[in-house]
């Protein structure tokens, strides 16, 4: 034992010290004086003492093992055994905490080191989208400079590239700031259909160049809805996005249908399209990130995050989002708001 464990052992047993030998002089102070001082003292103070000792080695080996146990242990308890009487029922209490604590912060480490894996393969994943469209600018621009080409042609083709980096660009930087969601999350009340308005208006451009046409189908002027108006704003956007670009692959009729219905303290929005659809198999694992199923095989840019960010931004704002897809068919995103709290 060295000599700050010593130390400490005895002020831990400083006030029992005082206290077994403050009674024992006053019982035995009080005994010699009723008896006309006719009893020892040194001999009851020896027996007093003695068994002072035997207990204080005791709870020295004790408290020794203990130290050392909390020394050594680097916050691993798990093959130690409380049971037996090896321990004071406070250090057991303390093992058992000690034992939570470690058992608490490993789970957290798992799941930090958990996401922030999958949050490299993502960002990695994102990069790897970007640097496929600058490469096609890259060659077009080359192919340009040696060939007779058609100017609008080409800039018509880089600017469909240039629209899938702002496009991958965009979902870097929301998936990254989902990871401050709670501090930049305000509850409001939010007109969806102004809202869904403005987000068609403003895709209005990547509607014309895909050939793709935006059907209204709702007939009220506004239903408000509680949600945060700019990550609602984000969400749609990125479903909008998603169905305009496998409503593009498909030949024949292309069209973006949205539908709003209300139930009792639910409002209900349908993103319809008529694209490639989603197979059955697929259907269960379209929101897990990097999974492009069926349809990766046929579109070069799909990423496989689009529905994996929309659904990590519904679930943080408590909106449902339901998905339903026939092949060659269309897919149907349902979103639910709540009206009120």
């Amino acid at each position: 034992m060295n000599k700050k464990v010593l130390i400490n052992f005895f002020k831990d047993h400083l006030l029992f010290t005082f206290a077994l030998y403050g009674s024992s002089a006053l019982v035995i102070t009080f005994f010699w004086l009723q008896t006309n001082h006719q009893i020892e003292l040194i001999y009851p103070l020896i027996l007093v003492s003695f068994v002072y000792l035997i207990f204080m080695i005791i709870r020295a080996y004790r408290y020794l093992t203990f130290h050392q146990l909390v020394e050594n242990a680097n916050g691993r308890l798990d093959d130690v055994s409380i049971k037996g009487s090896k321990w004071t029922e406070e250090q057991r209490m303390v093992i058992e905490k000690i034992k939570s604590m470690a058992d608490d912060s490993l789970a957290k480490v798992n799941q930090l080191e958990m996401q922030n894996e999958n949050k490299y393969k993502i960002i990695s994943q994102i990069i790897h989208n970007i640097k496929t469209p600058t490469s096609v600018i890259d060659l077009m621009v080359q192919y340009s400079q040696t060939e007779k080409t058609n100017a609008h042609e080409v800039i018509t083709k880089i600017n469909k590239e240039n629209q899938l980096i702002n496009e991958h660009l965009d979902q870097a930087l929301h998936y990254l700031r989902l990871d401050y969601f709670q501090h930049d999350f305000s509850i409001e009340k939010t007109d969806l259909i102004q809202q869904l308005r403005e987000i068609i208006n403003v895709k209005k451009d990547q509607f014309i160049y895909n050939q793709v046409f935006p059907q209204w189908n709702v007939d009220e002027d506004s239903f408000y809805v509680l949600t945060d108006k700019k990550w609602n704003k984000i969400l749609l956007d990125q479903l909008i996005s998603n169905a305009i670009k496998y409503t593009a692959l498909k030949p024949g009729e292309k069209r973006v249908s949205f539908y709003v219905q209300c139930k009792e303290d639910r409002v209900l929005l349908f993103i319809e399209d008529t694209g490639i659809g989603i197979s059955e198999h697929d259907l269960k694992r379209v929101c897990e990130p990097f999974f492009t199923g069926e349809n990766g095989r046929k579109i070069r840019n799909a990423s496989g995050i689009g529905l994996y960010l929309s659904k990590s931004i519904s679930d943080k704002m408590n909106h449902q989002m339901g998905i339903s897809s026939k092949v060659d068919k269309g897919t149907i995103v349902t979103l639910t708001y709540i009206t009120k709290m």
